[in-house]
């Protein structure tokens, strides 16, 4: 087996070998201590070689997995899987910074059931960044920037229940990831949606003027609507008389939905310009009835009308995306 390094040596790897082969584990604070000792690590307060650190972290997890499987599942990893994240993120490759720190968050519930969210990576989580207890502050920040950002443009549009970031972390990220494990898959998804945004747009602002691949767009709004599934499912995880659904429509049928919100019936189309001409408003039904719409089409099919030569059209159905998601989080969350 050979791994490229790069902030090791062949003798520097041979000895972390050999200092894992013997390695006594006793508590979480042994693991801590060895990846401290012999891990890259990160820098503070800029950017530094993330791609190298992060490579290195992995090939350093591997190679300690490939020794001893046996010692690797027992030692506390929340250390090098926190830097993997932060490193991740440093590289804007958010769909692993998000992964690796939720792997963090994983080993801290491990070693602390009661108390996971003081640590660093359940600090990232709740978007905690002036707290001394955290390296990575300032990926936390600029996450909480984003996050504060978007409910900013949500409540200026909405005219009641203005969602701050402190309630959308007690109301809704709190009672989701405390609840129930796999609930952190709804929270981290919708972070690296929204970290995303930035890339994916201007990945359509620099294409060809020949258009191209609108494969990524597509895989990246048919995510903001299994999202928006995803927290519909949350609230009403049944049909009314019991039985599991097949598609968006069976929800919206639901008399507890009904009796929450309004009657949904338009949710198909046959192209995406139906789907942009169809925003009229920033309203709640606008914003469902869109939000399904993509959903059902982008998770069908690769082969759609390119509709995203006009610059607008992705950040207006984005918008209508995270709108049917904050509506949902207004409502059921904050407003129950």
């Amino acid at each position: 087996m050979k791994e490229d390094f790069n902030f090791y040596t062949p003798q520097q790897i041979a000895q972390v070998r050999l200092v894992f082969s013997q390695l006594i584990i006793n508590s979480s604070e042994d693991g801590n201590r060895f990846f401290e000792a012999y891990c890259p690590g990160n820098t503070i307060d800029i950017i530094d070689r993330p791609y190298e650190r992060f490579e290195d972290y992995e090939n350093f997890l591997k190679i300690i997995r490939e020794d001893d499987q046996v010692k690797y599942e027992i030692i506390h990893k929340g250390t090098p899987f926190y830097f993997l994240a932060w490193s991740a993120f440093d590289l804007k490759n958010y769909e692993k910074a998000v992964f690796y720190m939720d792997a963090a968050i994983s080993e801290d519930k491990r070693k602390d059931p009661r108390g996971w969210l003081e640590n660093p990576a359940g600090r990232f989580l709740t978007l905690n960044h002036q707290d001394v207890n955290q390296s990575a502050k300032r990926i936390t920040k600029f996450l909480s920037d984003k996050i504060s950002a978007v409910l900013s443009r949500f409540n200026s549009i909405t005219g009641n229940s203005p969602i701050s970031v402190d309630n959308f972390v007690d109301k809704f990220v709190k009672k989701l990831v405390v609840e129930k494990k796999e609930n952190n898959s709804i929270i981290t998804a919708f972070y690296s949606y929204i970290l995303e945004f930035d890339d994916r747009e201007k990945e359509l602002s620099l294409r060809s003027t020949e258009g191209g691949s609108i494969e990524p767009t597509l895989t990246y709004l048919f995510k903001g609507g299994l999202i928006f599934e995803s927290l519909l499912k949350y609230f009403y995880p049944k049909q009314d008389n019991g039985s599991d659904y097949r598609t968006l429509k069976d929800i919206f049928n639901t008399a507890d939905f009904k009796s929450d919100f309004i009657t949904i019936t338009d949710i198909s189309a046959s192209k995406l310009k139906e789907i942009v001409d169809a925003i009229g408003g920033n309203d709640l039904l606008t914003a469902f009835i869109i939000s399904s719409k993509l959903r059902n089409t982008a998770g069908h099919n690769l082969v759609w009308d390119d509709v995203f030569n006009e610059s607008d059209n992705f950040k207006k159905l984005y918008e209508q995306q995270v709108n049917a998601i904050l509506y949902l989080i207004q409502k059921k969350f904050l407003n129950p």
